[in-house]
């Protein structure tokens, strides 16, 4: 049994920045703010910890639980609008991976992201891969601000349900350094794929186990995990 933890945003997909969109109206109707996302760092980090610095940056003092899930529930409730009224785009190959991988009983693919459960769901669902992840078993960023806390809830899950699998058959896959932290973070192989914001080379500064500059088909894929 291998295990793929995905990464989504510039990973699975691109959604023309439909989360942060969605982010900047629930800023305005629960704060009467306006968000300003230059002065905060969103990729590869949790929407827990994304709200709660939008929080702080409009309210001068750390963000409460409560403002944190308000704000988050909001956000949740918009982000389909604008999941369809942006023109975002899987990344190459994804489909045929996720196909590929689903028809075997010897992988898994699950998500290890900073999106909220609903989040996430509604991003996968636009974009019609929703019904290739286990849920149950996934990590998302509904309640923690550290992606570390996500990477250990996602090694707990994994090892409840499969007892017998250990680091080698894991694999976490992202685009951003927190992704590769995530994954060495739980002794995983960490695949980098630069299909987001950060280049090739950014990435291959952070030792992953495998940099590519975009996914590869699936027999390569599949061939470089069976050699590991």
């Amino acid at each position: 049994m291998k295990i793929l933890f995905w990464d989504i945003d510039g990973t699975l997909m691109k959604t023309d920045r439909a989360g942060l969109f969605a982010f900047q109206q629930a800023v305005k109707e629960v704060l009467n703010a306006d968000a300003d996302f230059t002065s905060i760092k969103t990729a590869g980090m949790t929407d827990c910890y994304i709200a709660g610095e939008i929080i702080k940056m409009h309210k001068g003092r750390e963000a409460k639980s409560h403002e944190i899930t308000a704000l988050i529930k909001h956000y949740e409730e918009l982000l389909p609008a604008h999941l369809a009224a942006r023109k975002g785009k899987l990344m190459p190959y994804v489909r045929e991976l996720l196909e590929h991988f689903h028809k075997r009983d010897d992988f898994i693919s699950l998500l290890l992201t900073g999106n909220t459960s609903s989040g996430a769901t509604a991003k996968l669902t636009r974009y019609e891969i929703v019904q290739y992840f286990d849920f149950t078993i996934s990590a998302f960023g509904d309640n923690c601000p550290d992606r570390l806390e996500l990477a250990a809830d996602a090694l707990s899950k994994a090892t409840t349900r499969y007892p017998r699998i250990t680091p080698k058959d894991m694999f976490v896959i992202g685009d951003t350094p927190n992704d590769i932290r995530c994954g060495k973070a739980i002794n995983a192989n960490t695949i980098a794929v630069a299909t987001g914001s950060y280049s090739l080379e950014d990435l291959a500064l952070h030792t992953p186990w495998w940099t590519v500059k975009t996914l590869p088909e699936p027999a390569e894929f599949e061939a470089k995990l069976m050699a590991n």
